[in-house]
């Protein structure tokens, strides 16, 4: 079925419809990169095992930083209130060695930064999660909006070199 929709199955879901067993394809959505090793521009959403086979496991680099990044979801989510996570840079090239991570975290319109607990805190203090985790982590509460959501995820396609690139939303659990 996935190769008649031109794309490849990467999980697959057994389930009864109606008394007869059916089986859902999840297609790859990550598309190839450019010449210059970058996504193509735009905003491409990913499951975890997808985006960890492309462009966490390559290197002893690469390896490490996809550590950091479950580590870092894995605090952040402990406020509950992680709703969206992005990611762009040099991890999601094909630069064998990636500086560090490049990560917007958009949490709920409630969350409060004092309400959550010690260790999940250097995930929100930009100064503590680049000596932590080697990240960038930019965060915002859903009430911006997607007009400004918008137009910050545009500015993070533009490399320093001014050409737009991809950006990575990854699936949350």
């Amino acid at each position: 079925m996935a190769s008649l929709l031109g794309g490849h199955a990467n999980e697959a879901e057994s389930s009864r419809v109606n008394g007869k067993r059916s089986i859902c394809y999840r297609l790859v959505v990550l598309p190839e990169l450019t010449a210059d090793g970058e996504l193509p521009p735009g905003v491409h959403i990913a499951d975890w095992d997808e985006f960890e086979s492309r462009f966490g496991v390559s290197s002893p680099r690469r390896l490490w930083l996809s550590g950091r990044l479950q580590a870092i979801m894995r605090l952040a989510a402990e406020s509950g209130q992680l709703r969206r996570v992005f990611v762009w840079g040099s991890f999601v090239t094909a630069k064998p060695a990636p500086k560090d991570l490049d990560i917007l975290l958009i949490v709920g319109e409630d969350f409060e930064v004092d309400r959550i607990s010690g260790p999940a805190r250097a995930v929100f203090d930009s100064t503590r999660a680049k000596l932590l985790f080697e990240s960038d982590i930019f965060w915002a509460r859903a009430s911006i909006g997607q007009k400004l959501l918008d137009l910050w995820l545009d500015t993070y396609q533009t490399s320093r070199s001014f050409r737009k690139r991809g950006i990575v939303e990854l699936e949350l659990p």
